[in-house]
């Protein structure tokens, strides 16, 4: 299976609203006087705009999707490739892919605050963009309290504060309720494949890993010394999971024959406990990882308690 989201990853739980109130109340007092804004984003750089932005260009596709549930979509006038989400995203330029910037292309597009992916764009990229003197906000979703933190920056750069703090709360209050939910059940034992070929995982410090915690699940390899890396079919045989779980296209089931591929003698693959997790919202650091995050939950209960066969 080929699994090319250009997006990111992340988790944890339990940041209140705190950070929240505080980016509204600076908001609010600096379009009361006046003043510019200015924040520090996730690469340690201040970046500070004369006034709110107008006109918003991203570069990775969990950078849309963030802008838009921060209720700033409408500011967007560019985006990267692989932007399809919400629907709307889809008819807007496109400017970055994997393989850098159009920085002619975005410049047409008069953009008056960049947001850049720090872990996905190159640093000389982002410096020749602010070159042009306009202002690079680089954001690094890594655990799920970063996904309403980061609505909430965005809502603060962009003046639409009310809406992203109402999605942030959102995002915040299913996060709570799931690990609400899933405190004090049995611990499933889980492997995540991020990739078929070769087999890739992830280990304990990976966002995916903290969504199966939440979840009440146990990653076979989470003292793995590497964040993302290629673990041997023996290991893998030999740690027998209780459920494998990946990334798909679709929220049901891959095929029998496909979900099979590669898995010989391992139980849970015998038994039929391979379930998709849908590939957009768990591999994009956005805020659809909550629902990737529900599905995992919901594929970790059907393992414990099984359909009664007939």
């Amino acid at each position: 299976m080929k699994v090319a989201r250009w997006g990111g990853l992340f988790l944890s739980t339990g940041k209140t609203c705190a950070a929240g109130l505080t980016l509204s109340l600076n908001f609010f007092f600096a379009a009361q006087s006046g003043a510019a804004i200015t924040v520090q984003d996730d690469a340690g750089k201040t970046v500070t705009l004369p006034s709110p932005a107008t006109r918003i260009a991203t570069l990775a596709p969990s950078l849309t999707e963030l802008v838009y549930a921060a209720g700033a979509g409408a500011k967007l006038v560019a985006v990267s490739a692989y932007s399809d989400f919400p629907a709307a995203a889809k008819s807007l330029p496109q400017v970055a892919d994997y393989s850098g910037v159009a920085l002619e292309s975005l410049l047409v597009q008069k953009p008056d605050l960049v947001i850049a992916w720090k872990g996905g764009n190159r640093e000389s990229d982002l410096q020749r963009i602010r070159s042009f003197g306009i202002p690079v906000y680089a954001a690094e979703v890594v655990q799920m309290s970063d996904v309403p933190r980061t609505l909430r920056q965005i809502g603060l750069l962009a003046d639409t504060a009310a809406l992203a703090e109402s999605a942030a709360r959102v995002y915040e209050s299913r996060t709570a309720a799931l690990l609400l939910a899933h405190r004090g059940k049995a611990k499933i034992s889980v492997f995540f494949e991020i990739g078929r070929l070769p087999l890739m995982t992830i280990n304990a410090h990976h966002a995916i890993s903290e969504g199966i915690a939440l979840c009440g699940g146990v990653n076979v390899f989470a003292d793995a010394p590497i964040l993302v890396f290629t673990p041997s079919r023996e290991a893998l045989i030999r740690l027998q999971p209780q459920v494998i779980l990946r990334p798909g296209s679709k929220d049901k089931d891959a095929d029998k024959a496909d979900r099979l591929a590669g898995y010989d003698g391992i139980k849970a693959a015998a038994e039929h406990r391979i379930y998709n997790i849908h590939a957009d919202s768990i591999l994009r650091q956005g805020p659809r990882f909550i629902d990737g995050v529900t599905q995992i939950c919901a594929a970790l209960d059907a393992v414990r308690t099984p359909t009664p066969t007939r």
